[in-house]
């Protein structure tokens, strides 16, 4: 990346974080989150940047932005940011998406569990969640309406509950000691067998549920084969390599045998890479081949603009 790449991106970031929603509490009410967005979002129109305008002169139209709330120094902090900054992210205690103009979703982090023996790097939210929600977002309205769809390694679910918002029906799965964040963060988004107070019953509406789901642990191909009776259309993770300092570094041979066993002829499989070294890549892309025949990088001129994040790919498989 050049210098001139380099200050665009950094002048584009401080803008960003100097967006924010000014001089007002968030709601601590989680079942008040998503009604309380939605009236700041028309409260501040003229503030914000407006769904599909460019976000400044010359910019692409707007896909996807956020809302961060968290702590710092002892006091509550917000802000709206429109592109991932990791420290600011991973910092936060709740994140809410606008993944369209009708539709948000809120996560709950655990940012002090995300290292040591508690829930490690599952607590928080990685670049790659962020770019392939915002490219997920970025398809025509339908495309996900219906669908079955599995995410492995969910951490706190962003990417299987935006996909659950936008209409299908989606499995979360990851380790044990993750299921209880999971489950919380379903529940915050009525996206469980009960429908939101005042809805439609009738009306057709995405769902989310949680299950185990741990690759390399033993007997786990019998749970995936389990689980791909559901013939899903759709199989999705990210962030799910990596050099675990505590010594926990998840098998690429075993993950790739999980997402393949959860695949049928015509499932579209999503997955995200943190560029981490020649080493990891090389290993992550070798175990893909095994297992898939069709290994495609999605291009990053198909991702939107301030998602087109140099460290991260995101790479469609098929069987």
């Amino acid at each position: 990346m050049s210098n001139k790449s380099r200050d665009t991106d950094a002048s584009t970031t401080r803008h960003l974080q100097a967006i924010m929603i000014a001089g007002e509490m968030w709601s601590r009410n989680d079942k008040e989150v998503s009604s309380y967005v939605e009236q700041k979002l028309a409260a501040d129109a003229s503030k914000l940047v407006r769904w599909g305008e460019p976000l400044y002169p010359g910019g692409s139209p707007c896909i996807m932005r956020f809302w961060l709330e968290g702590w710092e120094d002892g006091e509550p902090v917000k802000s709206c940011l429109q592109a991932p900054d990791r420290w600011q992210t991973q910092a936060a205690e709740r994140i809410t998406i606008e993944i369209a103009p009708d539709k948000l979703v809120t996560v709950q982090q655990q940012p002090r569990s995300l290292t040591g023996a508690r829930l490690g790097v599952g607590a928080c939210l990685w670049d790659g969640a962020f770019v392939l929600t915002a490219y997920i977002a970025a398809q025509p309205v339908d495309t996900y309406a219906g669908k079955r769809c599995i995410e492995l390694g969910a951490g706190v679910g962003l990417v299987g509950l935006a996909l659950a918002r936008l209409g299908a029906h989606v499995t979360l799965t990851d380790k044990p000691i993750l299921l209880g964040l999971l489950r919380g963060n379903v529940a915050k988004n009525w996206l469980g067998e009960r429908p939101p107070p005042g809805s439609n019953p009738d009306s057709q509406r995405g769902k989310a549920d949680v299950t185990a789901l741990e690759w390399g642990s033993k007997g786990y191909m019998s749970r995936v084969l389990q689980l791909a009776t559901a013939k899903f259309d759709f199989v999705v993770a990210t962030d799910c390599t990596y050099i675990d300092p505590d010594g926990n570094t998840p098998d690429d041979d075993h993950f790739m045998t999980a997402c393949a066993g959860l695949c049928h002829e015509s499932t579209r499989c999503f997955v995200t890479f943190e560029d981490r070294g020649t080493v990891l890549r090389n290993k992550f892309l070798a175990a893909a081949h095994t297992k898939f025949r069709h290994v495609k990088e999605v291009h990053r001129n198909a991702l939107p603009q301030h998602y087109q994040l140099e460290h991260i790919d995101v790479w469609e498989l098929r069987l």
